[in-house]
């Protein structure tokens, strides 16, 4: 039943009682800036349908944060599984891009690291960049 008056009263003329969905629970989001002399970095990951042609911004953001001398990263991704992988450090990635992943967890180890998980209402213009990057012919961006 998708708690509207049409069902109800569909339900009532077969003399049948229906079982309301739930509410949908509403969470407050709030974004929140880094701390001083920290920089925040919001991430999204892309996939193009079923050719194998995707990203992770994860991995982009910590290797530009590296080349640039950055030591005090905060990443927000909007992937539950990404966020995990960031903060177990976990090697458990398709062997295609072990060697990049390696990579970042060595630069993760030398520079204040923190990760986090962000709702992906408040990551639009992360997710929008990651669509964007799809359709370059680039391998990086």
């Amino acid at each position: 039943m998708r708690n509207c008056v049409d069902d109800l009263l569909i339900l009532r003329r077969f003399d049948l009682r229906g079982r309301p969905t739930r509410a949908p629970v509403i969470r407050s989001v709030i974004w929140l800036p880094p701390a001083p002399r920290w920089t925040k970095v919001n991430t999204d990951g892309a996939a193009l349908s079923s050719l194998g042609v995707g990203g992770c911004g994860a991995s982009i953001a910590i290797n530009f944060a590296w080349q640039n001398g950055w030591h005090r990263i905060w990443l927000e991704s909007d992937s539950s599984y990404v966020v995990h992988l960031l903060f177990s450090r976990s090697e458990q990635v398709p062997w295609r891009i072990r060697q990049v992943w390696q990579r970042c967890i060595y630069q993760m180890s030398k520079m204040e690291f923190q990760v986090s998980h962000i709702f992906r209402e408040w990551n639009q213009v992360a997710d929008a960049l990651s669509k964007h990057v799809l359709g370059l012919e680039v391998d990086s961006w």
